[in-house]
């Protein structure tokens, strides 16, 4: 059972966290300031690091049930989802995730500073996500391989690379403005992905 002194801190930890959501939400992460997330609060600075290493804990904190959900229905979608098209199948995996990083930027654009953020739990879990979406890439693409959706000659850590390299371009593109809405940003996916896997599924005669 949780006691009082867990619960009480718990309590200050979400409220926190809300106040932090609110103020991203309405002012961005720049314009957002660790006292201002604090005032909201109704707590002082020093309870804010109490919690969170810095801001940029804050906004991981803010997203991480949502990458968790995320990488959830990753999964799901790479064990349910029907193969008979390689190209479209990696597209709907990747999907969600480009959407994520789409409707948030700041939050995209720590995503890409990754090896620039204060180590701390939240930093950790979020670096733990990231690996995860990695893993399930490599999962996709063997259970491709293991259907016979790849050329038997093909390395499936090499095909995993292109398309996780696709998708990391993708966040760039969106981020540098380069890939300006979701329609121009999933074309472009999903022609790279088809063009990548093109010569992938074997022949019609195989």
């Amino acid at each position: 059972m949780v006691g009082k002194p867990q619960q009480r801190t718990k309590r200050t930890q979400e409220r926190i966290l809300a106040a932090a959501r609110d103020l991203f939400e309405d002012n961005g992460y720049e314009a957002t300031s660790v006292d201002a997330v604090a005032t909201r609060a109704g707590v002082a600075k020093a309870t804010v690091f109490a919690h969170f290493t810095d801001k940029a804990s804050l906004l991981i904190a803010a997203k991480i049930q949502r990458l968790e959900a995320l990488g959830a229905d990753m999964r799901a979608t790479i064990d349910d989802s029907a193969t008979d098209c390689p190209a479209r199948y990696l597209a709907q995996v990747f999907r969600p995730w480009l959407a994520l990083y789409r409707e948030d930027p700041e939050f995209a654009r720590l995503f890409l500073s990754q090896s620039t953020l204060n180590d701390g739990p939240w930093t950790r879990q979020f670096l733990e996500v990231c690996g995860l979406l990695e893993a399930h890439a490599a999962r996709a693409v063997a259970r491709l391989h293991g259907e016979g959706r790849l050329r038997p000659e093909l390395d499936p850590e090499t095909v995993t690379q292109g398309i996780l390299a696709f998708y990391y371009h993708m966040i760039v593109g969106h981020s540098l403005g380069a890939l300006p809405d979701a329609g121009a940003q999933e074309s472009l996916f999903d022609r790279l992905i088809e063009t990548w896997m093109h010569g992938c599924a074997p022949p019609a005669s195989a």
